[in-house]
């Protein structure tokens, strides 16, 4: 949620407007290429819309969060708040991750 907000006080990642930063039920019909839209505050592409993405943060036992929002989504799970589930065995075309590395360290 910390790199989605982009240091933006805003209700998609990068805008208010969904169209400006995501795919999503209303202006797509598959998977798109990541940095077509708008970026957040971070830099960041493709936070809110085109697939959502799994967390490691875990929901009951055996689930995890999914967050963003996809190609098929409506406007309201596009939302920075919004989250979801399911069982990590589960695939589907609207699914996906994002990897993340810390920086370089500061001397």
């Amino acid at each position: 949620e910390y790199a989605a907000k982009g240091s933006e006080n805003c209700t998609y990642s990068g805008s208010n407007d969904l169209d400006e930063v995501a795919w999503y039920g209303e202006n797509s019909r598959q998977t798109n290429i990541v940095g077509q839209k708008k970026s957040n505050g971070y830099g960041l592409h493709d936070i809110s819309g085109n697939v959502y993405e799994w967390c490691f943060d875990s929901y009951e036992s055996s689930s995890r969060i999914l967050r963003g929002g996809g190609w098929v989504s409506t406007m309201e799970c596009c939302s920075i708040t919004h989250r979801s589930w399911d069982v990590p065995s589960c695939r589907f075309s609207v699914g996906g991750i994002r990897l993340v590395r810390n920086g370089p360290s500061k001397k």
